[in-house]
Protein backbone atom coordinates (compact mmCIF):
# COMPACT_ATOMS: atom_id res chain seq x y z
CA UNK A 1 0.00 0.00 0.00
CA UNK A 2 1.35 3.39 -1.01
CA UNK A 3 0.82 5.85 1.81
CA UNK A 4 -0.29 9.41 1.08
CA UNK A 5 2.18 12.03 2.24
CA UNK A 6 0.42 14.78 4.17
CA UNK A 7 1.50 18.23 5.25
CA UNK A 8 -0.11 19.23 8.56
CA UNK A 9 -1.34 22.80 8.87
CA UNK A 10 -2.14 23.79 12.45
CA UNK A 11 -2.04 26.73 14.83
CA UNK A 12 1.57 26.50 15.97
CA UNK A 13 0.94 28.52 19.14
CA UNK A 14 -2.03 26.49 20.39
CA UNK A 15 -2.32 23.12 18.71
CA UNK A 16 0.97 21.25 18.92
CA UNK A 17 -0.82 18.52 20.89
CA UNK A 18 -3.18 18.03 17.93
CA UNK A 19 -0.20 17.76 15.60
CA UNK A 20 1.38 15.17 17.88
CA UNK A 21 -1.87 13.19 17.89
CA UNK A 22 -2.05 12.95 14.11
CA UNK A 23 1.63 11.98 13.97
CA UNK A 24 0.85 9.17 16.42
CA UNK A 25 -2.13 8.09 14.28
CA UNK A 26 0.13 7.87 11.24
CA UNK A 27 2.06 5.13 13.04
CA UNK A 28 -1.02 2.96 13.62
CA UNK A 29 -1.35 -0.32 11.77
CA UNK A 30 -3.60 0.31 8.81
CA UNK A 31 -2.76 4.01 8.45
CA UNK A 32 -2.72 4.89 4.77
CA UNK A 33 -0.84 8.13 5.33
CA UNK A 34 2.52 9.35 6.52
CA UNK A 35 3.41 12.75 7.90
CA UNK A 36 5.82 15.08 6.17
CA UNK A 37 6.70 16.74 9.45
CA UNK A 38 7.93 20.18 8.49
CA UNK A 39 6.46 22.21 11.31
CA UNK A 40 7.35 25.81 10.63
CA UNK A 41 6.80 28.53 13.16
CA UNK A 42 5.24 31.42 11.23
CA UNK A 43 6.56 34.48 13.00
CA UNK A 44 5.57 36.92 10.27
CA UNK A 45 4.95 34.70 7.24
CA UNK A 46 7.68 36.63 5.44
CA UNK A 47 8.97 35.86 1.94
CA UNK A 48 11.48 33.27 3.16
CA UNK A 49 8.81 31.48 5.20
CA UNK A 50 6.36 31.53 2.27
CA UNK A 51 8.97 30.07 -0.09
CA UNK A 52 9.82 27.30 2.37
CA UNK A 53 6.14 26.52 3.03
CA UNK A 54 5.44 26.27 -0.70
CA UNK A 55 8.46 24.01 -1.18
CA UNK A 56 7.22 21.58 1.49
CA UNK A 57 3.51 21.69 0.59
CA UNK A 58 4.18 20.92 -3.08
CA UNK A 59 6.10 17.79 -2.07
CA UNK A 60 3.02 16.36 -0.37
CA UNK A 61 -0.14 14.75 -1.70
CA UNK A 62 -2.50 16.55 0.67
CA UNK A 63 -2.60 19.48 3.08
CA UNK A 64 -4.49 18.50 6.24
CA UNK A 65 -5.76 21.45 8.26
CA UNK A 66 -6.20 20.59 11.94
CA UNK A 67 -8.84 22.95 13.27
CA UNK A 68 -8.56 23.73 16.97
CA UNK A 69 -10.02 26.51 19.08
CA UNK A 70 -7.86 29.33 17.66
CA UNK A 71 -7.02 28.12 14.17
CA UNK A 72 -9.17 30.77 12.47
CA UNK A 73 -6.79 33.43 13.75
CA UNK A 74 -3.60 31.74 12.57
CA UNK A 75 -1.86 33.68 9.81
CA UNK A 76 0.36 30.70 9.01
CA UNK A 77 -2.58 28.33 8.52
CA UNK A 78 -4.32 30.79 6.20
CA UNK A 79 -1.13 31.24 4.14
CA UNK A 80 -0.62 27.46 3.91
CA UNK A 81 -4.21 27.06 2.67
CA UNK A 82 -3.60 29.78 0.05
CA UNK A 83 -0.44 28.03 -1.10
CA UNK A 84 -2.23 24.67 -1.36
CA UNK A 85 -5.06 26.25 -3.36
CA UNK A 86 -2.62 28.00 -5.71
CA UNK A 87 -0.64 24.81 -6.30
CA UNK A 88 -3.80 22.68 -6.60
CA UNK A 89 -2.79 20.54 -3.62
CA UNK A 90 -5.80 18.73 -2.17
CA UNK A 91 -6.97 20.16 1.18
CA UNK A 92 -8.72 18.21 3.93
CA UNK A 93 -10.07 20.05 6.95
CA UNK A 94 -10.44 18.14 10.23
CA UNK A 95 -12.26 19.54 13.25
CA UNK A 96 -10.62 18.57 16.54
CA UNK A 97 -13.97 19.19 18.26
CA UNK A 98 -17.42 19.62 16.68
CA UNK A 99 -17.74 23.14 18.14
CA UNK A 100 -14.63 24.38 16.31
CA UNK A 101 -15.27 26.82 13.48
CA UNK A 102 -14.25 25.59 10.06
CA UNK A 103 -11.77 27.62 8.04
CA UNK A 104 -13.14 29.36 4.97
CA UNK A 105 -11.42 28.28 1.77
CA UNK A 106 -10.24 24.94 3.16
CA UNK A 107 -13.10 22.85 1.81
CA UNK A 108 -15.65 20.80 3.68
CA UNK A 109 -14.93 20.25 7.37
CA UNK A 110 -14.95 16.72 8.75
CA UNK A 111 -15.02 15.46 12.32
CA UNK A 112 -11.56 14.11 13.04
CA UNK A 113 -11.24 10.41 13.68
CA UNK A 114 -8.59 8.01 12.49
CA UNK A 115 -11.21 6.17 10.43
CA UNK A 116 -12.51 9.36 8.81
CA UNK A 117 -9.03 10.50 7.83
CA UNK A 118 -8.13 7.10 6.41
CA UNK A 119 -11.35 7.09 4.40
CA UNK A 120 -10.79 10.62 3.06
CA UNK A 121 -7.31 9.64 1.93
CA UNK A 122 -8.42 6.47 0.11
Amino acid sequence: MVKKKIFISFDFASDRALKNEIVAQSQNDGANFKIANWSMKPDTANAKWLKEAKFHITRCDILVVLVGDNTNGSVGVRKEIEIAAQTKTKIIQLLAHPQNTQIEGAGKAHDWTFETLNELLS
